[in-house]
């Protein structure tokens, strides 16, 4: 039971925008404008870029678990857990690079992805966990992985990462069960951490800025010997900030070290670790309706809203967390047809949170108030291994994956829930909540799941297909110590996926897909069954353009995603539910990313979101909470070189969110929605190279984001429950290289 964890759901109608034709017209002139400049800026080197951010640089490989030469990713593993060419995979990726992250400089992984077409934040301002919905779906915890490994978590026991020991962050539109096992319908998003290199790093990085936000980070790497077998990295971060809510502060330490062995060109080892503590990870609150989308009417009849920093809390709230994980990526090339992969990490998370959280509006500017606290020790294994095969029959190429992968949870929870004194939202007054523990919570959750699966990626003339189908067995299970009782679900569930794209000579690939995925659903109905899974199918067809000399990609992609077997009110007795509930949703994406030249990148995204309930006893028909129709975001950034200003980059970026819908819980309006009104945001940056000072690889910097201090409400997930967005935030970074 997490009461006070944020669930979205999701909604709406027609699938084709207005705004699609111009936002397709634009893309089309990005690329004549670069086909213009391409020539001095790249060279056709198959699956291989010579433009490395704003200057050319020597050839450099791309791999799905390493670098980008540019902003315009070209590989990924997400899609396939091979090394695949994005221009080949039949479904939806995008990638933040590290490139892109050093330009933008985000704080978190939500963040990381504000630009990501189909990939909406929620929360608001608070920074907590990275919860993010993609093409409108979301659940209770963050469906993310870290190295191919899934960051498994529960109750309120949530891995989170600091984009600082990243190397890329990627996001799977779509089901994707096929490769994962139990995952959200919406996608997936993975992470690739930062490993070592054989060449010498020596980073120190420094931060100042809005808050009172300071922070240093190290990151060093090399080879240990001459003929570069052994190799290592140590990434370290420490940073404190007060949130933008008054009585709340944010601190982290982390430090990440990695080692590498590789004895030859077809054996690689890395150590991967990360060791993460969260003394505070900040505000967590809900805010009601009144008062944030829409005045409220104080004692004295006064119209009145929330200050951006209101806290419906305590100063005494804190949530902590401190993470250890620890394992190993492996590969070994028996020779030019087996290659064996294995991925294994041990995770350990101990969790604290107390706090006294808002519930609702009452009347005259008084919101009610509960309390939860909760200590929880989460462990956790996974491992995943792989045996590719790269063969020929006939005239057919394939690339042959078949794989068994592992995970064993467990999360020993000890909370309490209770009630807390009324606040005064006019003059609220502090430090004395009148706690009273009503409904103690000790369990013990354990979740466990075997995945067997096998993937074919067939490739004849110019036609792949991808073909895969997996095998899952997963069990949950909660024991409860005060009752000295246990429930258990047991699923088994089957599900595949399909993809054909046609790759064309100067980098145009049309594809079309179909793909699958299940949730399991705790609970029982009235008659005592348990519930099934929920499954999630997609119809998905787009048209990808990835030239192979050319640092740019172009993607356009329509969908219909279902979602079925979801829980909804049973008629004869809404104490209890049924599975009768379903959930589309249907929609448009388009993104571009482009080094346009050795001066000029450029990244461009437009969602378009229609989801609703198709089947549903209480919200039939209506838009799901938290779902913007629709999103659009612009970024370009301009680096002088040969002039005065050689070295200085500026940078400015719009993000536009359209309206969202949200529900209310009470009263005559119960189960209506009411809407939250859109909101554009401005970025901007400017960094100085220090190269031209004898410091090459250093800069300094300032990044804004909202730049011009718009107030504005990010969602609610009901009335009870809404999320001031972030204020305007002044980072300035020094990085130095030696």
């Amino acid at each position: 039971m997490a009461l006070h964890r944020s669930l979205s759901l999701i909604s709406s109608n027609a699938i084709f925008p207005r705004g699609t034709l111009a936002l397709t017209i634009a893309a089309a002139l990005s690329a004549y404008a670069f086909q213009a400049t391409a020539a001095e800026t790249s060279a056709n080197t198959g699956n291989t870029i010579v433009v490395t951010g704003n200057s050319a640089t020597n050839v450099v490989p791309e791999s799905a678990w390493g670098p980008s030469p540019t902003i315009a990713a070209k590989h990924s593993a997400t899609g396939t857990k091979t090394d695949t060419p994005i221009v080949k995979t039949p479904q939806s990726i995008s990638v933040v690079t590290r490139e892109e992250m050093d330009m933008k400089q985000p704080a978190t992984v939500k963040e990381a992805l504000s630009y990501t077409p189909g990939v909406f934040a929620s929360r608001g301002s608070s920074a907590t966990y990275d919860a993010v919905a993609i093409r409108g779906f979301t659940s209770v915890n963050t469906n993310q992985y870290l190295d191919g490994i899934k960051l498994q978590g529960d109750n309120y026991s949530e891995v989170s990462m600091d984009p600082y020991f990243l190397e890329r962050v990627e996001v799977l539109r779509g089901p994707s069960s096929v490769l994962y096992g139990k995952s959200n319908p919406g996608g997936v998003v993975t992470m690739i951490s930062k490993r070592p290199t054989t060449e010498p790093l020596k980073e120190i990085q420094f931060k100042m800025g809005t808050d009172n936000l300071y922070q240093t980070g190290f990151d060093f790497s090399d080879a240990i010997d001459d003929a570069g077998v052994y190799s290592y990295r140590l990434t370290g971060v420490a940073r404190s900030q007060d949130t933008q809510q008054v009585m709340s502060k944010e601190q982290r330490y982390a430090i990440a070290p990695s080692f590498s062995w590789r004895p030859d060109d077809k054996t690689n080892f890395t150590f991967l670790s990360n060791f993460q503590n969260d003394p505070n990870t900040g505000f967590y609150g809900w805010l009601p309706r009144q008062g944030t989308v829409v005045p409220y009417t104080d004692a004295n009849g006064n119209s009145r809203k929330l200050s951006t920093d209101f806290n419906d809390g305590e100063a005494d709230n804190k949530l902590s967390r401190n993470q250890k994980m620890v394992g190993y990526s492996f590969d070994h090339a028996f020779n030019d047809t087996w290659t064996l992969r294995q991925n294994l990490r041990y995770t350990k998370l101990d969790t604290q949170y107390k706090s006294v959280y808002g519930t609702g509006y009452i009347s005259n500017g008084v919101m009610s108030r509960a309390y939860v606290q909760s200590k929880e020790k989460l462990a956790n294994f996974d491992v995943d291994t792989q045996a590719q095969a790269k063969f020929s029959t006939a005239e057919v190429d394939h690339i042959l994956l078949m794989g068994v992968d592992y995970m064993r949870m467990r999360n020993d929870i000890d909370a309490d829930y209770g009630t807390a004194s009324n606040l005064n939202m006019s003059n609220p007054q502090y430090g004395n909540s009148n706690v009273s523990l009503y409904f103690p919570y000790e369990i013990l959750d354990r979740q466990e799941q075997t995945g067997l699966y096998a993937q074919d990626q067939a490739e004849w003339k110019k036609w792949i297909l991808t073909v895969g189908g997996r095998y899952d067995f997963a069990k949950s299970s909660t024991y409860t110590r005060s009752s000295n009782s246990t429930s258990q679900i047991d699923d088994q569930q089957f599900t595949w996926r399909g993809g054909l794209n046609y790759l064309f000579d100067n980098g145009i690939s049309p594809y079309f897909s179909y793909s699958e995925s299940f949730e399991p659903t705790a609970g029982a109905s009235k008659a005592g069954k348990p519930f099934d899974p929920s499954m999630g199918k997609q119809y998905e067809a787009g048209v990808k353009y990835i030239p192979n000399d050319r640092p740019i990609t172009l993607t356009a992609a329509i969908y219909q995603l279902t979602k079925d077997k979801n829980l909804t009110a049973d008629p004869s007795d809404s104490s209890f539910s049924v599975q009768s509930g379903e959930i589309r949703s249907r929609g448009v994406e388009l993104e571009a990313k482009a080094a346009v030249n050795a001066n000029i990148n450029v990244t461009a995204s437009y969602t378009y979101t229609n989801a609703k309930y198709t089947e549903d006893t209480a919200y039939q028909g209506k838009r799901p909470a938290e779902v913007p129709r629709n999103m659009a975001s612009l970024w370009a950034d301009y680096t002088f070189h040969e002039t005065a200003l050689s070295g200085l980059t500026v940078g400015s970026g719009v993000r536009y969110v359209g309206d969202s819908s949200s529900f209310y819980t009470t009263g005559e309006q119960n189960n209506d929605t009411f809407n939250v009104a859109s909101y554009t945001l401005v970025d901007a940056t400017i960094k100085y190279d220090l190269g031209r000072f004898g410091l090459p690889g250093s800069s300094v910097g300032v990044n804004i984001n909202n730049l011009l201090d718009r107030e504005y409400v990010a969602s609610c997930y009901r009335d009870y429950a809404c999320y001031w967005g972030t204020d305007r935030q002044i980072v300035a970074t020094a990085t130095l290289r030696f």
